[in-house]
């Protein structure tokens, strides 16, 4: 039955061979780098319709406050509750990586041999870094990180700091890319000599920057992505790997129960970017979804990583399946044109972090309202309430500016980072720094959900659920800390 399905599905795919293109009209400022040159899709590079173009990949930024460099690489152009808590969900099948965080930690920060190593850290800074992408298919916009890297920071260097030490934030564009992402850890490593590197979105590139960063003994911390890829094994098995969020796999089942709560009865789809780091995360979500649903999945199918002009294609094939919702991840620009091209109420609903942000239902309401995804951070209508600092701080280093998601997320990452560091000591050092996380010791810090690697090395506790409100055009916080 599924593989019937699945071939008139991929028969209808190839079947379309004239694809129409979605317009750019209508959207707020500020999403400009989710245009293709003449503002023709989403996820490529450009501007919309008659605004300057967005700077290339080796751009750079304007100097942002905080003890924040947002410069270019060497010879580049400048430029819980239910407010509650929700029950443990099922597991999936452990031949295929988690599901459930089962991974082995990784070896100890003691296991590293030689001396302490102290590269990034003086009597007065610690010097780490930070990717993610502004330009590319799963852009993030640009003036939101100019303006949130750093306000936690320098909010807590004007406290002190960490132990004494200011902290210092570099970040570098990756541009949706896992070569460019290895780059410019590579810089981060070698030329910029950064204490740590922070990983921000996008599992090829984190994946890059994660293997490359192990070569050379430098700690990496990303959010949750994918737990294992093909040929190259699972990244809890990496010396320096630490995930600070739940991955996609150890969310498969409390996105299952999602479906099973509100789609009782009901068909559901599920769609995957067909990047292979994302293999293993759909065949357990696939499988969690078949244990908990049965025949009433639809379909499983993987789509382009980039998604542009095969979106109407997408779109029509989930309409006339008759899905009530679609399990989506992919690419936020690819949900964006999809959403745009539907002819029908469809929910969307999916893992985090990416795909929960402002812009997303900027670009994608109304066809996404409803959508809900998880996320490691909280939305704006929670985060004062969380952490009364957070917008003072903001509104403080950005002129009185209004803060965005993007501002809760660098916060969020900053604060957990700066309380990790100052867990390793005065005498800091990787190894006291790595021993520290290893320690089974517990981060919170009413951003992210509580964070401990002493089982392993993916040491998200559970997830944030938002909500799209097309009324708002903004995510909601339906509910916090969901394990």
């Amino acid at each position: 039955m599924r593989i019937r399905k699945r071939l008139r599905l991929v028969a209808a795919l190839l079947s379309i061979v004239a694809f129409t293109v979605i317009a750019g009209c209508g959207l707020k400022p500020g999403i400009a780098q989710l245009y293709a040159p003449g503002g023709t899709g989403y996820g490529a590079q450009g501007a919309l319709p008659g605004q300057p173009a967005v700077p290339g990949q080796s751009g750079t930024f304007a100097g942002a406050p905080g003890g924040t460099e947002l410069d270019a690489l060497p010879g580049s152009t400048a430029s819980g509750q239910q407010y509650g808590t929700a029950g443990t969900g099922g597991t999936t099948a452990a031949a295929r990586g988690s599901g459930s965080g089962g991974q082995a930690a990784g070896p100890t920060a003691q296991a590293v041999a030689g001396p302490a190593d102290t590269t990034g850290v003086t009597e007065s800074t610690i010097k780490i870094g930070l990717h993610a992408p502004v330009t590319g298919a799963a852009a993030f916009p640009q003036r939101s990180f100019e303006r949130a890297v750093g306000v936690y920071a320098s909010y807590i260097n004007s406290r002190g700091g960490i132990n004494g030490r200011n902290l210092k934030v570099l970040f570098r564009d990756d541009g949706f890319d896992p070569n460019k992402a290895r780059a410019v850890c590579k810089d981060l490593a070698l030329q910029q000599k950064v204490f740590l590197i922070i990983g921000g979105a996008g599992s090829d590139q984190i994946d890059s920057c994660a293997r490359y960063a192990n070569s050379v003994g430098v700690p990496y911390i990303s959010a949750g992505v994918h737990e294992t890829r093909p040929g190259l094994g699972p990244l809890s098995a990496l010396s320096t790997y630490y995930a600070a969020s739940l991955t996609y796999e150890q969310q498969s089942p409390l996105l299952s129960r999602l479906v099973t709560q509100q789609f009782s009865g009901q068909k559901i789809g599920l769609m995957v970017a067909s990047n292979d780091s994302l293999d293993n995360y759909f065949a357990v979500q696939q499988e969690s979804l078949e244990r908990a649903i049965g025949d009433n999945l639809e379909f499983a199918e993987r789509v382009p990583k980039t998604i542009q002009s095969e979106a109407p294609t997408i779109a029509a094939q989930i309409c006339n399946s008759g899905v009530e919702a679609v399990v989506w991840n992919g690419a936020p620009s690819g949900l964006i044109n999809v959403s745009k091209s539907m002819t029908c109420d469809v929910r969307f609903l999916g893992p985090g972090n990416t795909n929960g942000i402002n812009i997303v239902a900027t670009g994608g309401c109304p066809q996404l309202d409803n959508a809900q995804f998880f996320s490691g951070f909280p939305q704006l209508d929670k985060i004062n309430q969380l952490d009364p600092a957070f917008e003072p701080a903001y509104r403080k280093e950005n002129d009185g500016a209004d803060p965005d998601d993007i501002g809760i997320a660098m916060w969020g990452i900053e604060k957990l980072i700066s309380q990790m560091l100052a867990a390793g000591g005065k005498d800091l050092s990787r190894q006291s720094f790595m021993a520290a996380l290893d320690s089974g010791q517990t981060f919170s810090n009413n951003v992210y959900p509580p964070v401990n690697f002493g089982q392993s090395r993916f040491g998200g506790t559970g997830m944030h659920l938002l909500r799209a409100d097309c009324s708002q055009r903004q995510f909601i916080t339906e509910r916090l800390n969901v394990k």
